[in-house]
């Protein structure tokens, strides 16, 4: 029979093609993790991996175990979280991955209630964007992630997870004193001819841009560009220019700067986490309690 930990040495190297990097992944050295590969090798009797250049591709037959792996893992865990139902207590430790600016609306007030309402539950929170968390999630280095999907890009979620949706974030337009008024007359194409600060190429949140200027007839001139919605609203307010935002990102002092809702365009925001944990006693209890965090904003939107 086959090693289980094994197994997952070669389905992490499959994901990141180095030996360094699931050295580095499972705290072990380098070699420890080619030997532990040798020895699956010679378990299954065939060649599992080749190498390419600096990295290590997965032949046929190591793809082949390594779908079955993720079956198996599966498995196992179900097997794990049927066991765990059977407690009466909430106990453990649940790290829960989430994205800047969920850490105070969703992350944080779910944490705190979790762990008033459970004491022997320890919650770990992790700063982990999406396309970072998800891969987490399934990996089991998280148990849940707080993720987000833009209405006009969703994407499929790998095998063995699932997501629940919690409330609509709307997308808006912040933009100085003059501007705003007239995108609240006039809506986006009021400010067409101003200048516009957004993320950088290839972010998530510059598809939005350039979606809602497109559907509004103009392609934005950006001049000014920040990773942070935070530094976004403070070059607004010091008159760089106008910007769309998730309006869950809006800090309390940046409000007056809202000029109009986008039409059609939102982040959905949901909790994800792998389909085998959802028996699991203290993971059953998060998505509960997230449910319960998110119901105002779910009402309000």
């Amino acid at each position: 029979m086959y090693d289980i930990r094994r197994l997952i040495l070669l389905r992490d190297l499959s994901e990141r093609a180095t030996m360094t990097a699931v050295s580095e992944l499972h705290g072990i050295t380098t070699s420890a993790v080619s030997q532990q590969l040798r020895i699956l090798e010679d378990e299954v009797g065939t060649v599992l991996t080749r190498r390419e250049g600096r990295v290590l591709r997965l032949t046929y037959a190591g793809r082949v175990l390594v779908d079955h792996t993720s079956r198996i893992i599966a498995a196992l865990e179900e097997a794990e979280s049927a066991v765990a139902a059977t407690a009466e207590k909430v106990t453990g430790v649940l790290t829960l991955a989430t994205f800047r600016t969920a850490q105070t609306r969703l992350a944080l007030p779910a944490a705190a209630r979790l762990m008033a309402e459970y004491p022997g539950l320890k919650v770990r929170v992790v700063d982990l964007m999406p396309v970072e968390s998800v891969p987490a999630v399934r990996r089991q280095e998280v148990d849940l992630a707080i993720t987000y999907a833009y209405s006009f890009g969703t994407k499929d979620l790998p095998l063995g997870l699932t997501s629940e949706f919690l409330y609509s974030d709307p997308l808006v337009l912040i933009a100085p004193t003059g501007l705003r008024e007239q995108a609240r007359k006039h809506g986006l194409g009021a400010v067409r001819d101003a200048d516009w600060i957004a993320a950088r190429d290839g972010a998530p949140s510059i598809a939005s841009v350039m979606f809602a200027c497109r559907e509004a007839g103009f392609a934005p001139r950006i001049q000014h560009r920040s990773g942070s919605f935070t530094a976004m609203a403070e070059m607004v307010a010091h008159g760089l220019g106008v910007a769309i935002v998730p309006e869950m990102s809006v800090s309390p002092e940046h409000r007056s700067l809202v000029a109009c809702p986008i039409v059609d365009s939102t982040r959905r925001i949901g909790v994800t986490y792998r389909q085998a944990s959802a028996e699991r006693p203290a993971v059953a209890a998060a998505i509960r309690t997230l449910r319960t965090v998110a119901m105002p904003s779910r009402l309000a939107s």
